[in-house]
Order: C-alpha cells, then sequence, then structure tokens
C-alpha cells in the first residue's frame, strides 16, 4: 500500500471518510474528497500489486473462473448490445474502434460482427484475453493502457466500459486514451455512480473499485485532460453513469477555475446521498426484493437459454440479429454494479 493522500483527480487533501468495509465486510477506507467529491480508496494499492492482480487473479477472485462460462457470455453480449444501442449515432460511419478493459470479448464481437466496425481490443487479463483471442477469434492485445504502445489519432471511437473504477492514476490513462483518438473521435466512459441507491448501503464499495464517480466528477475529468462532453446518461436505476466525451481538434485545456465550477456542489451532494442510504430506508423502498426477483428471473432465463451450448460463438450471434431489430426490450438490469 502506497500513502495516497491526495485525491486522484483534484489533488485535493480536504476528505472525509464514507465507508470501512467493502461489500463483502473487508476492510477497505473510502474517503469522499471535499473539493470535488470524487470517492476513492485510502491508500492505493501500490501499481505493481494491481498490475498482478489484475493480470492473474481479479477474474477468480471475481467471478470464480479462469474464462467466462456460457451464461456469462449471455449475459454481458445482452449488455454489450444495450451498450451499442446506446451510442449507434456514433456507429453510423463505421469508425476504427478500440474496446479498451475487452473482457472476455463480448463487446468487441458485437462491434465487429453486429455494427460492422474495424475495432480491436485491450485486456490485462491474461485467462479473459486469451478467451476472446482463442475462442472467439478477436483482436485483443493484453496489457495496460499506460504501457501499450499505439499510433496518436489510431482510433475514433475508444469505450471504456466499467473500467475507470478499476484504475490508480485514471487522468494518466484518459491523457493517454485522449491522445490516441483522432480529432473529432469520441470517448465512451461508463462506470458506476456514486450516487446510487438501488444497491444495499453495506454493498456500495468494491476492493476492486479504487474511485466511484458522479456526471460531474466524471466530466472534470474529461475536461481537464482537453476532451469535451457531448452526452451524459444515467441507467434507470441510478446505477451506472456514462459520459460521451469528443476530441476536438483545437479545444484549450480548461483551467483551473473552470474545472472546480464543475464540481462545486458535488462533495455535499454525494455526502448527503451517502448519509441517507441507510439500511433501513433501502428496505422500506421495496428495491431488495425486486432487485432479489429480477435478478433470479434473469439467472434462470440465462441458464435455460444456453443450456446444452458451450460455444461462446454460437450464442453471441444468437444476439447478433438483435442489432437489427431496435427496441427489442433487452432488460439486464445494472450491468457492471
Amino acid at each position: 500500500m502506497t500513502d495516497s493522500s491526495a485525491c486522484p483527480l483534484c489533488s485535493g487533501r480536504l476528505r472525509q471518510t464514507v465507508s470501512e468495509r467493502d461489500r463483502d465486510g473487508h476492510p477497505l477506507r473510502n474517503v469522499l474528497c471535499g473539493l470535488c467529491g470524487l470517492v476513492h480508496v485510502d491508500p492505493m494499492p501500490a501499481q505493481t500489486d494491481l498490475d498482478t492482480w489484475y493480470q492473474h487473479a481479479y477474474r477468480t477472485d471475481y467471478k470464480g473462473v479462469v474464462t467466462p462460462r456460457s451464461h456469462h457470455v449471455l449475459r454481458a453480449g445482452r449488455v454489450a448490445l444495450e451498450r451499442l444501442a446506446r451510442i449507434r449515432p456514433l456507429l453510423a460511419d463505421r469508425p476504427c474502434a478500440l474496446d479498451v478493459g475487452a473482457g472476455g470479448g463480448e463487446t468487441l464481437y458485437l462491434m465487429i460482427h453486429a455494427a460492422g466496425l474495424p475495432a480491436e481490443g485491450l485486456e490485462p487479463n491474461q485467462g479473459y484475453g486469451d478467451h476472446a483471442r482463442q475462442r472467439l477469434g478477436l483482436p485483443v492485445r493484453q496489457g495496460f493502457v499506460e504501457r501499450d504502445a499505439r499510433s496518436a489519432g489510431a482510433y475514433r471511437l475508444i469505450t471504456l466500459y466499467h473500467v475507470l473504477e478499476h484504475l490508480a492514476a485514471p487522468r494518466a490513462v484518459i491523457e493517454v486514451l485522449r491522445d490516441w483518438l483522432a480529432p473529432g473521435g469520441h470517448l465512451v466512459i461508463e462506470v458506476p455512480n456514486a450516487e446510487a441507491t438501488c444497491q444495499s448501503p453495506a454493498h456500495s464499495f468494491h476492493r476492486a473499485h479504487l474511485t466511484t464517480w458522479g456526471v460531474p466528477t466524471l466530466s472534470r475529468l474529461g475536461i481537464a485532460c482537453g476532451l469535451s462532453v457531448a452526452s451524459t446518461w444515467t441507467s434507470p436505476g441510478g446505477g451506472n453513469i456514462q459520459v460521451v466525451f469528443r476530441r476536438d481538434a483545437t479545444a484549450p485545456l480548461a483551467p483551473l477555475t473552470v474545472l472546480d465550477e464543475i464540481t462545486r456542489h458535488y462533495p455535499a451532494r454525494v455526502a448527503q446521498v451517502l448519509s441517507g442510504h441507510t439500511p433501513l430506508r433501502h428496505w422500506a423502498s421495496g428495491r431488495p426484493l425486486t432487485r432479489l426477483a429480477a435478478r433470479l428471473g434473469r439467472q434462470i432465463g440465462e441458464r435455460v437459454r444456453v443450456r446444452g451450448q458451450a460455444d461462446p460463438r454460437a450464442i453471441l450471434d444468437s444476439l447478433v440479429a438483435d442489432w437489427a431489430r431496435p427496441g427489442t426490450g433487452l432488460r439486464t438490469g445494472e450491468p457492471g454494479r
């Protein structure tokens, strides 16, 4: 562990502790930055430890598997369809794309085979990367953004789905991705929402999530890196947020006064949400039973659909046809939380 008293977003040192445990009950301190409202782990794990964990152990710790099972593929494929549908206008001219944190390759597979994009992926985990390459035949390179060489301006679309929250140095990564974007290109980032109340209060923080974002803090990050905000989105249940950024050819870096104004009132808002998200209020809302029923129904449906089907290509090919039929009503709950 290293001392990470400075906020990874604004370098501020005014903070308050908002949690001492992760969702599994293990010690994990999360603090709220009093200047910008970013929630982050303190202290941060050492980068070398993070690299080793994500390369070899993260998937087994999180999912209990080295490579995704059939129902994992189906679930991730359905989520990928919904994500691509949200950015469908960006795909119209078939931009050269990069999916960062490609996982088992489901999003990348649908980018290529459903949306027709020239696309490739980057994934740090050995097992999931091998699965994407060997079983799905995808161009996925194993590695980390900070140590991966790509040509400047090589992509017109870069996607980062539930990756940013795992990074100890998010700004450094976004600056690299900005340089990989061509002028006019878009960077799509989806993360868990710091203001989410759809989950149990005890389940708000995962040990793999080093930062927890809101639309204001995520917007500030992109703007600080020389990007402009093209659109924002919050999932129906409030569990996830998405910001689409655009790289403008001559966009100047915003001064600190502008950045501070973006998040001026956000720390107080997050503190109020977190303090008000109590077990009693959560159970009184009826959400636990609703989420449990939805989860059980989804899991049963997934296992029925993939019964006897071991080929991940066939599972994803069954979803490709849905791309031509927008509005099919696929519901996946709150992916990524």
